[in-house]
């Protein structure tokens, strides 16, 4: 009830102060078509590790560099096959198969990333972010249960389980490879450094086309699941085609090398591959409304009875305001697509940029 209590205050707090920012914030001259929301895979434990951050083909317009603070919120219950008592951790995996994945993930993460990009050279945009995490029970469950049943979907076992608890746990080849029964609070996640080009700058009716690399630097910790302890990388290929002045559509694709960890977790993983197309639409010159879908490969490899080996979809969807001419403020919803116990079930994001 106390870990209750600070979420309700703590999110609508964290909401009205970044829109207090926006609004008080000075002007600039915007371009209108911006790119799709920044926002990962929300999954906790998919955050131990680099994902794609989806993002459009263009350069910043000028050299002023853009500074931005989101938050992501989510709720996530997955479940794989229970064996035993789910509400006992250690009950529910010791009789997982060989050679077989099972999970537990009862959780809520506020994901607060701090972020910088600066165009550097013409033909050249630097950016760094640094990500705060926070894993806990919140408060959604009742919520989210609600919803379910009032549109006669599954709760996917929830009932099973006390409400607003937390608990983190995998298993393979008979192991509890993660296994973490209380709250880690707030930590450091894992820096991220990018850089990115552009191969094609089309005037007219071509699409812009840009390349992408990033590196994640282990500053996280596996034991509050901020990071895996390896360095990862990841390659993306960027296209923003224009569809008149008005809309646009967004499209990337990654491949995700994942480095091996320093932290001696011995969890198997694999690299990943992802992809992410988005529509955008001007609706007049300061609003826009954005819809995206978003889907990445496991990081697990692929053995039987294994549901978190599977591809993991969701939907984002929202509004972008421009007001003036230095801030921009985002917020939307996102909805998982797949029902593999491998996605968030749902959550909501804001964003604040100011350019300077």
């Amino acid at each position: 009830m106390k870990e209750a209590m600070k979420f309700l205050f703590l999110l609508p707090t964290s909401y009205f102060l970044l829109s207090f920012l926006f609004f008080i914030s000075p002007v600039y001259a915007h371009s209108g078509l911006s790119g799709p929301f920044s926002v990962r895979d929300q999954f906790p434990i998919k955050l131990l590790f680099l994902s794609l951050h989806p993002e459009g083909a263009g350069l910043l317009p000028d050299a002023k560099p853009l500074f931005a603070a989101r938050f992501v919120f989510g709720n996530t219950y997955a479940v794989t096959r229970p064996v035993g008592d789910p509400r006992v951790a250690l009950d529910y995996y010791q009789d997982a198969p060989l050679r077989a994945y099972r999970a537990f993930v009862d959780a809520e993460v506020l994901h607060l990333t701090v972020k910088a990009d600066w165009r550097i050279l013409p033909r050249l945009q630097v950016g760094i972010g640094l990500p705060f995490i926070w894993q806990g029970g919140g408060f959604l469950d009742a919520t989210v249960e609600g919803f379910h049943k009032l549109f006669r979907l599954s709760n996917g076992g929830r009932e099973q389980t006390p409400r607003n608890a937390y608990g983190v746990f995998v298993a393979q080849d008979g192991k509890l490879r993660i296994a973490r029964e209380h709250s880690p609070g707030w930590h450091l996640g894992d820096i991220t450094l990018r850089l990115k080009t552009p191969l094609l700058v089309s005037k007219g009716p071509w699409p812009d086309i840009s390349v992408a690399g990033t590196v994640k630097w282990p500053t996280g910790r596996f034991g509050s699941l901020t990071g895996s302890g390896g360095v990862d990388t990841q390659a993306a290929l960027l296209v923003t085609q224009p569809l008149g002045k008005r809309a646009a559509l967004h499209a990337n694709l990654a491949y995700t090398l994942l480095g091996k960890s320093s932290l001696g977790t011995d969890l198997p993983v694999r690299s990943i591959f992802s992809w992410m197309i988005g529509f955008e639409y001007l609706a007049t010159s300061r609003v826009s409304g954005l819809a995206q879908v978003l889907s990445n490969t496991s990081l697990f490899p692929t053995y039987t009875l294994a549901p978190l080996n599977r591809t993991a979809y969701e939907i984002n969807a929202g509004v972008r305001f421009h007001i003036g001419s230095s801030a921009v403020f985002e917020t939307g919803l996102i909805e998982n697509l797949s029902q593999h116990q491998n996605t968030p079930d749902i959550g909501f994001h804001a964003t604040i940029g100011i350019r300077r």
